[in-house]
């Protein structure tokens, strides 16, 4: 900073002394009408600078030329891309003769160094001068800065100004400013959420097909992102196109005005998106729209990669892929598989349309999963979303992650449970009571290749057993987990006192098991006086409550069995009587 402003005191001291030897000569003003630039960006465009100039009563016959070093201030480095060789670059940053709405003409390449960019020898008038006392305009256009690296303040806009030096043939050395900033440096994503969020269950297959009857399953869950700003989000452009002045903003461009060297300066791409997903369980397929179409008429493609030109990947048609009407119809091929390696998968999103209102894009995620498949409950499914490419400096347009870029939390796979309600266990007045759950996830009901196999998914968990009696809930025993897992095929088995601590005579009450796992079943035993002349005992099946609560009716038989019909998670289970 003190360097520039060095060259600053320098050159404007000259100026002053050149301005009063140079009377007659070429004089100009500078006007820009700002934009803003992405903070995420590192060659975001500028808007372009008018310099409205008078040729001065000398000009007959001057053969004049203007040279212009363009400054920046914040200083920041100006990243317009190069379009010459590496003997001889040139970039395309551009100045001439022109206006907003024209092209340009006499126009020279600017030379890049850090936050600076001249321009050399712009021919005033040809060979014959210019008439004396004539207007003429020239435009800077191009300018691309890396404005990630400007600071800004609680996201208040930051202000980039610039100072332009002139001197040439018949010109009045002279540093001029433009008379408002010439951007506005601020986030360019937002809207960053995810809605629609399922909590899966394991013992559930999680589809992605319609079901019969055409009434399609919802997306898993959604996220949604959108444009800060007006023109944040920008196309790709085409050669040849952009040839006027300003077209790159009216357009929604990343490619700026169009020029050719050695090469062209259109960009290598739209805007892109990048949404990362992350905590994908194993055994998930997760799946994305190859297209979609937000508000405002704006749309967005999938692509296979976050740099280079753009590539479409292919759509999902195996059997049940989103769009299909059933498990073993092919999908429609609208969406695409993402490719999930440890828990993780990426979706690249490219614009591709946009209008002058900014728009808002909510991309359904679908997610597909077997029955069991599953093998724990997980937390939620994360995505992050950000501009992309990140760190791509020889792709236009390059970003970094930003303060805008943003994790939001989706769908999550739970355990499937199983409610039991013992109506009433006791250890008081010499009475106990004997607990077993089973869990029944385990049988050889089912058929496969004329052999019996297990016509379930069994999963394995614990039960938790909380206390209802007719004293206060601070004075229940507290609750109880079963010490270890209950596999499928298996119980578990305690009595009342040794899970509410070992003091018979502290409980009479109701009982609820929540276990999380299908298919389990309770029963019950009460004692009194077990081998004695006075000894009794009874026993039944717990109830088994659903959700929203209902209950099942069951038998009760002194020293006898009940079997009630059940219904636990949204999946069936009837006994006969």
């Amino acid at each position: 900073m003190a360097d520039f402003r060095m060259k600053l005191f320098t050159l404007a001291g000259m100026a002053t002394v050149f301005a009063g030897m140079a009377f007659g000569q070429a004089t100009c003003t500078a006007t820009a009408n700002a934009v803003f630039v992405r903070a995420e960006s590192n060659d975001d465009q500028v808007a372009d600078t008018t310099m409205t100039c008078n040729s001065g009563a000398a000009g007959v016959g001057i053969n004049q030329t203007l040279n212009m070093t363009v400054y920046l201030s914040p200083s920041v480095n100006i990243t317009s891309a190069n379009i010459g060789t590496s003997n001889t670059p040139v970039s395309e940053a551009v100045a001439g003769l022109g206006v907003q709405g024209g092209a340009l003409s006499s126009s020279k390449f600017g030379s890049v160094s850090g936050n600076s960019v001249s321009f050399s020898g712009i021919n005033i008038g040809g060979a014959a001068g210019i008439a004396a006392n004539t207007a003429f305009t020239v435009t800077i256009t191009n300018i691309k800065i890396a404005a990630s690296t400007v600071a800004t303040s609680s996201g208040v806009p930051t202000g980039i100004s610039e100072t332009i030096f002139i001197s040439g043939t018949g010109a009045t050395p002279a540093a001029i400013t433009t008379g408002s900033a010439v951007a506005y440096v601020t986030n360019g994503l937002g809207g960053i959420k995810a809605n629609g969020t399922n909590a899966n269950a394991l013992c559930n297959a999680t589809t992605t097909y319609t079901v019969p009857g055409g009434v399609a399953f919802n997306p898993n869950f959604t996220v949604a992102f959108a444009e800060a700003f007006p023109n944040a989000f920008r196309v790709q452009n085409t050669p040849g196109n952009n040839t006027t002045l300003g077209l790159e903003f009216a357009n929604h461009t990343e490619s700026g005005y169009y020029v050719t060297s050695t090469s062209n300066n259109i960009a290598t791409s739209g805007t892109r998106i990048k949404i990362i997903f992350n905590n994908i369980p194993a055994n998930v397929s997760i799946f994305v729209p190859l297209s979609f179409t937000g508000t405002n008429s704006g749309v967005v493609k999938l692509t296979t990669s976050e740099t280079g030109a753009f590539a479409a990947p292919t759509g999902a048609t195996a059997n049940g892929n989103p769009g299909s009407t059933a498990s073993n119809n092919a999908g429609d091929g609208s969406t695409a598989s993402l490719t999930v390696a440890s828990g993780s998968a990426t979706a690249i999103y490219e614009v591709t349309t946009i209008s002058t209102a900014p728009a808002t894009f909510v991309i359904p995620v679908y997610l597909q999963a077997s029955a069991g498949a599953v093998p724990a409950p997980t937390t939620a499914i994360t995505a992050t979303v950000s501009f992309a490419p990140i760190g791509a400096t020889s792709n236009v347009p390059n970003f970094v992650s930003g303060s805008s870029t943003a994790t939001v939390n989706g769908s999550s796979f739970v355990a499937c449970s199983t409610t039991l309600l013992f109506p009433y266990v006791t250890n008081q007045a010499g009475f106990e009571s004997g607990l077993a759950i089973a869990n029944t996830g385990a049988d050889l009901l089912g058929v496969k290749n004329g052999a019996p196999i297990s016509s379930v998914t069994g999963q394995s968990g614990t039960c938790l057993l909380t206390f209802f009696g007719n004293a206060t809930a601070s004075s229940n025993p507290a609750p109880f987990t079963t010490p270890a897992a209950v596999a499928p095929g298996t119980d578990w088995t305690g009595t009342l006192t040794s899970v509410v601590g070992g003091t018979p005579g502290n409980f009479g009450g109701y009982m609820i098991a929540n276990c999380n796992f299908l298919y389990a079943h309770g029963f019950t035993y009460i004692t009194y006086n077990i081998g004695q002349s006075s000894g009794m005992a009874m026993g039944y099946l717990a109830l088994e409550l659903g959700s929203p609560r209902t209950n099942t009716a069951a038998i009760t038989v002194t020293g006898g069995i009940s079997s009630p019909v059940t219904v636990s998670s949204g999946t069936p289970e009837s006994l006969n009587n």
